[in-house]
């Protein structure tokens, strides 16, 4: 059969099997309005530990009906109809044989409460607030200028390239160091994933200024991965800023909630850094015409006084020499003399000095060669080959000298040194 005869045929098997309405719980994980007034809907339903995704179909309400269902559930609720919450419609299935299935939405249960999504996100939020730790990211300082990124984000994403690109194209005579640490944006790993990235960034925390996370956009079921517990206490605990930009205009994370700064899109965390970058070259550049501004001032002060002072020296100096002269003649004739009775009294002293030394050095002599006498007579009289000669013998065993038997066991070999000869013998 053809295409569109199989597609027939399964319309005609939904139509006759599926011809009631059914009331649906599902969560909202993207909310979309036409140009025609259709509301476009992605409903998805995750396991109960929220780790994975079981269901997911899209769904519409004619824009015939959209504006009276939107209104009653509003006003009901006090919540806009939006992405994240938990919802209970009255839907009829369909399929098209172009479009494919789809399910109408005839009715919204405006009774129903908030969604797990938004009722997780607040209870994740608490939590980290009753832990105190929820604000230890604010708390840290930016670094002035921020020139060193570790950026996390898949190498694939849009969003990192527009980062990249949007920071290279701008960055003028700006110099950034930046590196990739890759992970999952999107899907079951995105949580460890980023946590792996940043225990890697975290074990060379010297060489960066910040961390940035960054995302392009899609469906904002994709974010799901952003809002866990373990995730957001990983972020807040973290020693550098993360800025984060995960690229959805009206949707904010949980690691939004909980980060340094938070910005929509990788392009305005972009702007960010080359704005703070900016600031500071302009705060530098003021500060340097300040400081032109102020030693240039200053040095003219400084040149006017030197000028003053050097006048007023060579006026001073003219009148002492004149009012001086003979006193200065007679300081250097003082002084001339006082010079001529220290060289004499240091002839002196040197000589004395030159005598004493002479006579130290002689006495030291002296006592050297005397004790060198005593050492060698020593040396002499501590002679083995005297000991042996005087009758005596050495008992030696493994090469050294036995002075105590207790030393020895039964079966060592003994050596016996005499004046003439040895013997060798074995203990019993």
């Amino acid at each position: 059969m053809s295409l569109l005869e199989l597609n027939s045929l399964i319309r005609e098997l939904i139509e006759t099997q599926f011809y009631d309405c059914y009331w649906v719980k599902a969560e909202l994980s993207e909310v979309r309005v036409s140009s025609k007034g259709h509301c476009f809907l992605e409903l998805i339903q995750k396991a109960p530990d929220r780790t994975k995704l079981l269901a997911k179909a899209r769904a519409v309400i004619m824009a015939d009906l959209f504006p009276l269902l939107q209104l009653d559930f509003e006003a009901q609720t006090g919540q806009h109809f939006q992405a994240g919450l938990e919802v209970m419609l009255l839907i009829r299935p369909t399929f098209n044989e172009v479009y494919g299935y789809s399910l109408i939405v005839e009715e919204i249960d405006a009774s129903y409460t908030l969604g797990d999504m938004a009722r997780r996100r607040k209870e994740i939020l608490e939590q980290l607030a009753n832990e105190g730790v929820i604000d230890m990211q604010k708390e840290l300082t930016l670094p002035i200028p921020i020139e060193r990124i570790a950026i996390i984000s898949s190498p694939t994403a849009a969003g990192y390239e527009d980062f990249c690109h949007h920071i290279e194209s701008h960055a003028g005579n700006f110099r950034f160091k930046m590196q990739l640490f890759p992970a999952m944006m999107q899907g079951d790993e995105t949580e460890s994933s980023i946590i792996e990235a940043l225990d890697k960034i975290v074990s060379e925390e010297e060489a960066w200024d910040v961390v940035v996370i960054i995302r392009g956009g899609g469906a904002v079921s994709d974010l799901n991965s952003f809002e866990t517990y373990n995730l957001a206490f990983h972020c807040a605990q973290f020693p550098l800023p993360i800025i984060t930009g995960i690229g959805h205009q009206r949707d904010m994370t949980v690691i939004d909630h909980v980060a340094h700064t938070h910005l929509k899109t990788p392009t305005a965390v972009g702007d960010f850094i080359l704005t703070q970058r900016q600031q500071v070259a302009n705060t530098l550049e003021e500060l340097t015409h300040r400081l032109e501004k102020a030693t240039g001032c200053y040095l003219e002060e400084q040149r006017e006084k030197l000028t003053l002072l050097g006048s007023r020296f060579e006026w001073f100096a003219l009148n002492f020499r004149k009012s001086n002269e003979q006193k200065i003649d007679n300081y250097f004739t003082i002084i001339e003399q006082q010079i001529y009775k220290i060289i004499a009294l240091e002839k002196i002293e040197y000589q004395y000095k030159e005598q004493h030394l002479q006579n130290l050095t002689d006495n030291i002599f002296n006592q050297c060669r005397h004790f060198i006498e005593l050492t060698e007579e020593k040396i002499r009289l501590s002679d083995p080959k005297r000991i042996l000669e005087m009758g005596y013998s050495i008992t030696l065993f493994n090469g050294h000298a036995i002075s105590n038997p207790a030393d020895l066991k039964t079966g060592d070999e003994l050596e016996t040194r005499f004046k003439e000869g040895t013997i060798k013998s074995i203990v019993k």
